[in-house]
């Protein structure tokens, strides 16, 4: 028996996404490729002070601030403008707000997933002293795509350069956590 295609409508607002936009990403994820591989040259210079690891931590923690106070500007705005309902808010049972309204929340619940992996291995690098010179220059690296996921999210929220910032952030977590597993195990 043959199935019927169900065509899904578009939404005549909804942007379209081209291979050109997935080609792209590609590029700029060859290009982070490329530049973990250069950092991890960095490993044969002198390790810093595991103490290093908190200056990746506050920055960390400045872009979780930053997209904090834009979802309570934004939120409180549109409810004092009249374009969000003091309702939903409350009890999110009214229509919700603009989109625009409610990327900085959504980007704020985002960085309360990754990045709380990203709190575990600076800690624990902190704690073991397992730190080099390129672990010190990843952990930058990922605060740096989790600010520019944020900055896309928010501001621009085109779905393929979204998911490709949200993807190279994730590869470098990744790449974090099993430079320091394999510097950690050997000493158990």
């Amino acid at each position: 028996m043959a199935q019927a295609s169900v065509a899904v409508p578009q939404a005549a607002s909804e942007p379209k996404v081209g291979l050109s936009d997935y080609r792209n990403g590609g590029i700029l994820f060859s290009a982070l490729v490329v530049l973990l591989v250069y950092l991890g040259g960095l490993a044969d210079q002198p390790a810093p002070k595991p103490s290093a690891v908190l200056g990746p931590v506050f920055a960390m923690v400045g872009v979780v601030a930053l997209v904090w106070l834009s979802m309570i500007a934004l939120r409180n705005l549109a409810t004092l403008r009249g374009q969000a309902s003091t309702q939903y808010f409350l009890t999110y049972n009214a229509p919700p707000p603009a989109d625009w309204i409610e990327r900085p929340a959504r980007t704020f619940d985002n960085l309360m997933q990754l990045p709380t992996l990203f709190y575990v291995v600076c800690t624990l690098m902190l704690v073991t002293g397992h730190i080099d010179r390129a672990q010190l220059a990843y952990l930058w690296v990922f605060v740096a795509l989790r600010a520019l996921h944020s900055v896309v999210y928010i501001l621009w929220n085109p779905l393929p350069y979204r998911f490709t910032t949200w993807l190279m952030g994730a590869v470098t977590l990744f790449l974090i956590w099993a430079r320091f597993a394999l510097q950690a195990l050997p000493g158990l």
